[in-house]
């Protein structure tokens, strides 16, 4: 006997063991995500109706393109049936199991295997969700809930029963007892003998197509437009009560299950079979532009004889900007481009952050775990262009060293000036905090994560995933991520040549960097003279300031994207209104309050707390922590 159940995913999420289990992509010809699972895309398929079908997409390909099991099944991808042997658990008011396992636990816990589901197929043609009683949602039966519903309208409803009617009058008395009865089938979840899906799924879609030319969705919200895959739901139970009477199918009961929380436990494979360089960045629908230019700078200074694998690990970026992304490659064949919702890790919900900083920023620290077939990834920070072919990162031997990388001559100058890290971290100077709160004993090794290879061969091998998450969960830390990798990967890191991660300056590159030891220095200048990437890292970005270095880079790269006019019309309309107040500036008899007691106080400042003294040290240190008292007051009002 053979056995399929199809789970439909939307989303990234944990993916049921099993060579029984077939998790599919539903609505993939309309998404752009990767959720590491095939698609409902393919063959004879309706995936573009997944907005009004929802898990009938899979239902359909099911159909379609299943054509050898000899049982198919359908769940959904937080709620399966419980399949464990004959135990009853106790239910919510909407007759499901809210599961709190672990997901492996889980899957142990409910039977979710093929042993214990064969068992149940035993004498037993359709296995089908025990029956919901509606009274329980406080409806009076199955009609009187279809027309209570905010979210459904009883027209749509009514016009389905009419066509089943017109279709197959036998099914009229059958109907009236459903509509009349409190308890249904709901969910659109089941387990069915191949000859009895083949029925059904013709019946049903029979009555969807012609429904299709009877309603329309004009002002239907989002929820609404799914009336297809509620109306099936009733229908699922009108078809098996009248055929449990006028045939002689088995049919039993199960109790269905509803795991909420789940991390996402799939893998992304390689796009291309040879040649394949996965390369991955992380950004925000407000950094699309930005991704945009990387990635148009990433192509054209590519080789034709070498193929891209282009991972975007985004969080809500918007289907327009996602197309105008993917738009960039579909010319090229030797380019994939797709995109991975890092929401699906469930920890960022509670990470620390501060400052523009998001939790999207830690979503570097889950490569080792969204990458099980690769053994080097290149991550690349958003804010960047690349001068000089990616590929090249690839060729090099990392031996034993789990990452490759550039030294952060920016924290060299935090340590030589005496920087203090956060409130969060105790407002250390920037030498000692690598030192103790970090753990590094060569404080100079320390690395920016702008541009960062990773060996992921090895750390499978290791289980270093583990060991980022748990020093993710110990303690808040001054730049993140970054630091966390720090600490992790400490001594063992392939510096590479710093062209690999120039930093533009940030608008001081005359006053902070020739502060730095000079062999820094001048290494810093001599990367400059022909960078193979520039990072625009700091608040000094090209789309803010055009008279950074290397701002050029940027808006040639960005000339060749559908973001160059609108963010050019951006940039010119923040130059008309600096223009604008410095004139009104001028005009003006006297400068703002705010502004006269700077002018007046940043004098005295500078003369009590000189630059790099030890009071200058102090004076910042308690600055910043009466700041984190006070806004700590300021949340605790607000």
């Amino acid at each position: 006997m053979s056995l399929k159940i199809y789970i439909s995913h939307h989303k990234p999420g944990a993916i049921l063991e099993g060579e029984c289990f077939v998790p599919l992509h539903v609505g993939k010809s309309i998404s752009f995500q990767n959720i590491g699972c095939v698609g409902d895309d393919s063959g004879d398929n309706i995936s573009y109706k997944n907005p009004f079908y929802c898990e009938l997409t899979a239902h359909y390909w099911m159909w379609k393109n299943d054509h050898t099991s000899d049982y198919l099944g359908l769940m959904h991808y937080r709620r399966h049936l419980n399949f464990s042997s004959n135990q009853e658990f106790k239910e919510d008011q909407w007759g499901v199991i809210p599961a709190k396992e672990k997901f492996q636990e889980y899957q142990r816990k409910y039977g979710l295997n093929e042993e214990d589901i064969s068992a149940h197929l035993e004498n037993t043609d359709v296995i089908l969700p025990k029956k919901w009683d509606v009274r329980n949602a406080g409806s009076k039966n199955n009609y009187d809930h279809y027309k209570r519903s905010n979210d459904l309208f009883i027209e749509d409803y009514q016009a389905a029963l009419d066509i089943l009617l017109k279709q197959h009058p036998e099914y009229r008395s059958t109907v009236v007892e459903y509509n009349n009865s409190s308890y249904g089938y709901y969910t659109n979840i089941f387990l069915m003998r191949r000859d009895i899906f083949e029925e059904y799924s013709e019946w049903l879609f029979g009555i969807l197509d012609e429904l299709e030319d009877c309603i329309s969705l004009q002002n239907y919200n989002q929820q609404q437009r799914r009336v297809f895959g509620h109306i099936a739901e009733r229908l699922l139970s009108i078809f098996f009560l009248y055929k449990e009477k006028e045939s002689n199918i088995t049919i039993k009961e199960l109790q269905r299950t509803f795991i909420d929380e789940q991390e996402f436990n799939g893998s992304i494979e390689p796009v291309f079979d040879k040649n394949n360089h996965p390369i991955v960045i992380c950004f925000d629908d407000n950094y699309a532009h930005s991704g945009g230019a990387l990635i148009q700078s990433i192509l054209e200074h590519s080789d034709p004889e070498k193929n891209y694998d282009i991972l975007v690990l985004e969080d809500r970026v918007s289907q327009k900007n996602k197309a105008r992304l993917s738009s960039l490659v579909s010319r090229n064949k030797n380019f994939s481009i797709r995109f991975f919702d890092v929401n699906a890790f469930g920890v960022l919900d509670s990470v620390h952050t501060r400052a523009h900083f998001s939790p999207a920023t830690y979503a570097r620290l889950f490569i080792p775990k969204i990458f099980q077939s690769q053994d080097k990834v290149l991550f690349i920070d958003a804010d960047t262009v690349v001068n000089d072919d990616v590929s090249k990162l690839f060729d090099i031997d990392l031996g034993g060293c789990l990452i490759a990388a550039v030294k952060d001559i920016v924290m060299e100058g935090f340590v030589k000036y005496g920087a203090l890290s956060d409130e969060h971290t105790g407002c250390m100077e920037a030498e000692t905090y690598l030192k103790e709160y970090l753990g590094l004993a060569k404080p100079d090794e320390y690395f920016q994560a702008g541009l960062i290879v990773f060996n992921l061969h090895l750390m499978r091998q290791e289980n270093t995933f583990y060991s980022l998450m748990e020093t993710l969960k110990e303690k808040p830390y001054w730049f993140l991520d970054q630091d966390i990798m720090n600490k992790v990967f400490h001594g063992r890191v392939k510096f590479l040549p710093m062209k690999w991660n120039v930093f533009h300056g940030n608008g001081n590159t005359d006053e902070f960097f020739p502060g730095l030891r000079f062999s820094t220095y001048r290494q810093f200048l001599f990367a400059r003279k022909e960078p193979s990437m520039i990072h625009y890292a700091g608040d000094q970005k090209p789309w803010v300031n055009k008279s950074v270095d290397f701002s050029d880079l940027y808006w040639n790269a960005l000339r060749a994207t559908p973001w160059y006019e609108e963010q050019y019309a951006k940039y010119l309309l923040k130059e008309f209104d600096l223009l604008s107040n410095m004139q009104a500036s001028q005009n003006s008899s006297s400068l703002g309050a705010e502004e006269r007691f700077r002018k007046r106080v940043r004098p005295i400042v500078k003369h009590i707390f000189p630059p790099g003294s030890i009071r200058r040290k102090l004076g910042v240190r308690v600055y910043i922590q009466l700041l984190g008292i006070y806004r700590k007051f300021r949340y605790s009002v607000s």
